[in-house]
């Protein structure tokens, strides 16, 4: 057997109202729009942001590397014209003089920080850029080689001023710009390091070893780098955003450079040390540089470009680490530390705004979506309100729906179909009215001739009755006559018996003739008499004595006319005879109803016979 199918919407949900059913939906999709749109655009505004640090970033490097290159280019310029200088006699390593001036010239011509020489025997003569563009010779003699001689000059290089001594200065060859190049006999870059007498400048030198034509040394020319220009360069000419860092790292983890203001070194015990980046006060860079320990073990496995992000105070950086090396050995680390908060607040902002802009309109059309479901339900309830009033009859008021022409179309067939109705109504109505005439006049006539009919019947047996009751009556009692014959008594009792026999048929005609006729009812007391007459019938010991006591209670006259009726068979004198009977003689009047309704007239005449012997 089949399973009854399950509507589509369980019941819980069937009675719903169509304001919900119409809204609802539209602003869940709505809400699904807006979230969708609001997510979208923080997840393209996060990656416009990553794609342009990235390019921020790449355009940083690009600068930063140019920059050292022609930076860094410059010492290796200055110290490939004073050699050529020094082989075409043009600069005399013995006339300090000579080289102070040439010196200052090219201080004047170049952008760096210093530009020395030394010879074997502890002699220096250097000149020295001050932050306010003024320039000084610093010399040391063999006269005096632990006294170093600081003298101001004109714009030709000569000497004007003896400015001070410094005393207590170390051996020239101990510095690291000069031991290392004796060492390799080949130009290189110095170790990173601290002024004597200027602990806080940190310096690079770019170191020529000098020979002369035997091949002996002759000394070392140097240009120093003051690092502190770099330092600028990142904090002034590199832009990225308002906390993004740039700093340069040697292999060892120590600051080179960066964009932090705040110092590479830290002064233990009077003396100046450098920091490492691991322990930088910024605590950008010194995070980025842990990130980067933590992720490569050690900054010398960083061969390749790379592009990395970590979590730093909960928000997001992101990083670019470039290697950058140069031909005489330097090894550094370009390093890019961008906060995605710096991007993202203006992101953030603008998703906010979408978000707000959506919920705004996601309000508006929640608001014009209630209206028009309110409007389109009271469309419909006028509809469903009018449907009503057809199904309980009232056909003739118009149903008037403007606005949405569907509905407009839905109430004019309304309207069609209530006119239809209303037609089809009064054309029933007056077939209806035409075939209760026809009916009714129909059951007029068969009324009339069942009337007559049975008028006719009981007319006839009322007269077939009448004169076979007294044949009955006197048959009845000559049976009983002892002056007549026993042959003549049979014969009596013949003709009694026949007689009473078509006095049982015409009584069960005259039964039929009163049912249609509908003379068969009586009134109240007739109803209460027959109820009794049941109840006299099975008291059958009691009759007579019941039939006697109030008989002789009745008139004389009254009795006489009851005998004549029953001998006559005339039952509508005996049920008016019967209505005389006074309340108290009741089972009088039950007993004769029940004998006159079942044509026992022959027991009335015996009764009143018997009652007077």
């Amino acid at each position: 057997m089949n399973s009854p199918r399950r509507p589509l919407i369980s019941i819980p949900f069937r009675q719903v109202p169509l304001r919900l059913v119409l809204v609802v939906p539209f602003v869940l999709q709505l809400t699904t729009v807006v979230g969708i749109t609001g997510w979208l655009s923080l997840r393209n505004g996060q990656q416009a942001v990553n794609s342009l640090v990235q390019q921020l970033r790449t355009k940083a490097i690009n600068e930063i590397s140019h920059y050292l290159e022609d930076k860094l280019a410059t010492p290796q310029q200055i110290n490939r014209l004073n050699l050529k200088a020094i082989e075409l006699k043009m600069l005399d390593l013995q006339n300090f003089d000579q080289i102070g001036r040439f010196f200052v010239e090219q201080m004047q011509i170049f952008d760096v920080g210093y530009i020395n020489f030394a010879n074997p025997q502890g002699e220096f003569i250097g000149v020295e850029r001050l932050e306010d563009e003024i320039l000084l010779i610093n010399e040391t003699q063999k006269s005096s080689l632990s006294d170093m001689c600081v003298y101001s000059t004109d714009e030709q290089g000569n000497r004007t001023k003896l400015e001070e001594i410094v005393p207590d200065q170390p051996p020239v060859y101990e510095e690291d710009w000069y031991d290392d190049a004796v060492k390799a006999k080949k130009p290189l870059w110095s170790a990173i390091y601290q002024w004597h007498d200027k602990p806080e400048v940190l310096s690079i030198s770019a170191s020529y070893p000098v020979f002369d034509q035997n091949q002996q040394l002759a000394g070392v020319i140097g240009v120093d780098l003051i690092l502190s220009d770099i330092d600028r360069f990142l904090q002034q000419e590199v832009k990225i955003s308002p906390s993004a860092k740039t700093f340069i790292l040697e292999r060892n983890g120590l600051l080179v450079a960066s964009s932090s203001p705040l110092p590479a070194f830290k002064v233990v015990e009077g003396q100046a040390t450098r920091l490492p980046a691991a322990e930088s006060e910024d605590s950008l860079i010194q995070a980025t540089t842990l990130h980067l320990i933590q992720q490569f073990g050690d900054l010398r496995n960083i061969q390749d470009n790379q592009t990395l992000d970590f979590k730093h105070q909960g928000n997001r950086e992101l990083i670019s680490v470039v290697p950058w090396q140069d031909e005489l050995g330097l090894d550094w680390l370009i390093v890019v530390a961008v906060p995605e908060a710096d991007f993202m607040g203006q992101v953030h902002a603008n998703t906010y705004a979408t978000i707000l802009l959506c919920l705004l309109a996601l309000a508006v059309a929640i608001l014009v979506g209630l209206m028009t479901a309110r409007w389109l339900t009271q469309l419909i309830r006028q509809l469903a309100e009018a449907s009503r009033k057809i199904a309980e009859g009232s056909l003739s008021q118009p149903i008037r729906v403007y606005g949405i022409d569907e509905l407009e179309q839905l109430s004019q067939s309304f309207n069609e179909m209530a006119a239809q109705i209303q037609s089809s109504f009064a054309e029933l109505e007056n077939r209806v009215a035409e075939r209760t005439a026809e009916l009714a006049q129909a059951k007029d006539a068969a009324e009339i001739a069942n009337q007559a009919k049975s008028e006719f019947l009981a007319q006839v047996s009322h007269e077939l009755r009448t004169p076979l009751n007294a044949i009955i009556g006197f048959a009845q009692m000559m049976e009983t006559d002892p002056a007549l014959s026993s042959e003549h008594q049979n014969r009596m009792t013949i003709v009694h018996r026949n007689g009473n026999h078509l006095l049982s048929l015409i009584n069960n005609l005259l039964k039929v003739s009163r049912l249609q006729t509908s003379e068969y009812q009586t009134h109240d007391l007739d109803q209460a008499l027959a109820q009794r007459s049941t109840t006299f019938e099975t008291a059958a010991p009691f009759v007579n004595a019941i039939f006697h006591y109030c008989l002789v209670q009745m008139e004389p006259e009254w009795i006489e006319q009851l005998h004549q009726a029953a001998v006559k068979g005339s039952d509508d004198d005996i049920l008016r005879l019967i209505h005389k009977i006074p309340p108290d003689c009741a089972p009088l009047a039950g007993i004769l109803k029940n004998w006159v309704d079942n044509f026992h007239f022959d027991h009335i005449i015996h009764f009143i016979q018997y009652n007077k012997q």
